[in-house]
């Protein structure tokens, strides 16, 4: 299977791709020529350049280009060159905070990228699957009594970023059903691991508390809202999800990739203090506030289960054990 994730040098995009490696695939990741993909030097180990940079290092076999979606000819001549036998289509703006401040931007990005690559899909490589990784911000708000939220909730984002992926989101079932492209859509709820950019919650809240635990930081904790509840789930059952809905789901078809429950972010940030046995104190932060911020979402997994075999493995115990692992590492290293 020849496999070109979009995106690919971001956080989930690496875990994706060692998971497809893992799995026999052929790989190749896209990146923007602002990042700085990590990945191995020919003995295996980091290059002096990337040395410095958290994250999941790229397996020696994937191939790395630079891409920016929004340049619309750059992604028709990769399409018509590549052909590849499936897209997982991850590039995009992921920090929900950056589309408040420029929203043009972020629709642009989410939205207008991932139309381009359908129409390059349509016009040189029907053969292509099309997986695109949408999000649960595009649930928003839930009305009263719609939780958990399954695939049929109606649309209602609060967020620039909901708008822009729920734009992208129908623009994916629009092509499946009106221009024969064999799209397919994954709607992933919140997850975490090892690699995650610190400006997210649950990894700020883990890396803080690695440079307390190290001595490089003094005892307090900045934090945003802690009593809003989100459904989370390890960053590798969420990419093992990513293969499934492309290799199992229905062309047209959307399925939540979700744990099934919710749990306060607060909780998480008491069991991440519990992991690190270190005594701190905690100060919100109203610049980590949302302007709009919805008390509890959860999602229902069970049209995953039943349609492609799909349900979360790993306990969030571990899932914390290893993110703050991997963040003792970086903080170490750093210094």
């Amino acid at each position: 299977m020849r496999a070109l994730i979009t995106g690919g040098a971001g956080f989930a995009g690496k875990h994706l791709a060692q998971y497809l490696v893992s799995c026999g695939d052929d790989v190749a990741v896209t990146y923007h020529a602002n990042e700085k993909p990590v990945v191995p030097d020919a003995s295996g180990k980091r290059s002096t350049a990337v040395s410095q940079q958290p994250g999941v290092v790229l397996p020696t076999t994937v191939q790395v280009m630079a891409l920016d979606v929004t340049h619309r000819k750059a992604v028709e001549e990769l399409i018509a060159l590549a052909q590849p036998d499936i897209i997982y289509h991850l590039a995009a703006i992921t920090f929900v905070p950056a589309g408040e401040i420029d929203l043009q931007k972020i629709l642009e990005v989410n939205t207008q990228g991932t139309i381009n690559l359908l129409d390059a899909i349509a016009k040189h490589s029907r053969s292509t699957r099309f997986v695109y990784v949408s999000s649960s911000e595009v649930y928003g708000e839930p009305r009263p009594g719609t939780l958990p939220l399954n695939e049929s909730a109606v649309l209602r984002p609060v967020s620039a970023y909901g708008i822009a992926k729920a734009a992208a989101d129908l623009a994916s079932f629009k092509y499946s059903a009106a221009d024969s492209v064999d799209a397919v859509r994954a709607r992933p709820f919140p997850h975490i691991g090892p690699g995650q950019d610190s400006a997210f919650a649950i990894s700020s809240f883990a890396r803080q508390i690695a440079e307390i635990k190290l001595g490089r930081a003094e005892p307090k904790i900045m934090v945003g809202n802690l009593e809003a509840k989100r459904d989370f789930s390890d960053v590798s059952d969420i990419v093992r999800g990513y293969r499934e809905v492309g290799m199992n789901g229905k062309k047209g078809e959307v399925y939540n990739l979700c744990s099934g429950s919710s749990i306060q972010v607060g909780d998480l940030l008491q069991k991440l203090i519990k992991v690190a046995e270190v005594e701190v104190e905690i100060e919100v932060d109203p610049a980590r506030l949302r302007p709009i911020d919805v008390p509890d979402v959860y999602g229902d997994n069970s049209k995953a289960q039943r349609e492609i075999g799909w349900k979360p493995r790993i306990d969030l115990e571990g899932t914390l054990h290893s993110l703050f692992a991997y963040w003792l590492e970086t903080v170490e290293r750093a210094a």
